[in-house]
């Protein structure tokens, strides 16, 4: 009896011995500290230096001179100076973009902009801004050509066949002789935004009439003077340096009513001209005569 309890101490020590020795390690999923810190490092450089890049990759696109303006080439011209443009493109360069950064950086310059303020300012026909690499503004430019002389409360202006008024430069008194002059005979402006609140069929008409009084030899002794609008429907004056004035129906033959006028001159005013004040062209067959 003795024996088996000493057998049963035996045991139950070595039993408690061996369980206090053991490890409830799993050994397929072991952690080691010194890898786990030498993970986390290798991650916290990864991510400084892909900051890194990137902040050196935004410092070269809009910090760095890589970029930056420092040239404007103009192309086009042909009436204003290309510093007049140039010099609005600088102070654009100048404006804020994306805070703070400016539009001194070619990547960060706003053309469109550009060229809605261009159009705007000096009422071109066409403006393209083109970015060239790495410094330069390129602009080509399409400027509204001459078709007539605008004259309204004792200004002048240059206007296009459309009717858009050009303001980019004083008219000179040699054009006065050169182009043809529409004045503006309505107690109110007709200019609205560098544009004629004129209906395009007068321009068209007045343009129709003067060719086809240059081409009559009959009328070759009485130049144009000047085309006249005023507030009565469907009327166009033309005045004649001679100071006659001739009235046209904007809804009549022009062949026709220059027909009469030839009539008229050759046959009742003659050598009298100096006594009429006006021909009115525009009922039918039928022309009245004004006397001074």
């Amino acid at each position: 009896m003795l024996a088996n309890k000493k057998k049963r101490k035996i045991r139950r020590y070595q039993i408690k011995k061996d369980y206090q020795s053991k490890s409830f390690k799993n050994p397929f999923f072991r952690t080691d500290k010194t890898d786990n810190k030498k993970r986390s490092l290798s991650l916290k450089v990864y991510v400084i230096g892909i900051l890194i890049i990137i902040l050196f990759i935004l410092y070269g696109l809009f910090l760095s001179p890589l970029f930056m303006i420092n040239n404007i080439k103009i192309n086009g011209l042909g009436r204003l100076p290309e510093s007049a443009i140039s010099q609005r493109l600088w102070d654009q360069t100048n404006n804020k973009s994306i805070w703070p950064l400016k539009q001194k950086n070619i990547l960060l310059f706003d053309k469109k902009k550009a060229e809605t303020d261009l159009i705007a300012n000096f009422n071109f026909s066409k403006v393209k801004i083109s970015k060239k690499l790495f410094h330069t503004i390129s602009v080509d430019i399409e400027e509204r050509p001459y078709a007539f002389i605008w004259a309204e409360s004792g200004k002048n202006y240059y206007s296009d066949s459309k009717g858009y008024i050009i303001k980019d430069s004083v008219v000179k008194a040699d054009d006065l002789k050169k182009f043809p002059i529409i004045q503006n005979d309505t107690p109110s402006t007709l200019i609205e935004n560098d544009y004629l609140k004129v209906d395009q069929s007068y321009l068209t008409f007045i343009f129709a009439v003067k060719s086809a009084l240059e081409k009559d030899p009959d009328m070759s002794s009485m130049p144009i003077d000047r085309f006249m609008i005023s507030q009565e429907l469907n009327m166009i004056k033309v005045r004649f340096q001679n100071g006659l004035l001739a009235y046209f129906n904007t809804k009549d033959d022009i062949s026709k009513q220059i027909d009469k006028l030839v009539v008229v001159k050759n046959q009742k005013i003659k050598d009298n001209l100096s006594k009429v004040n006006y021909v009115d062209l525009r009922y039918g067959d039928k022309v009245y005569i004004g006397n001074k």
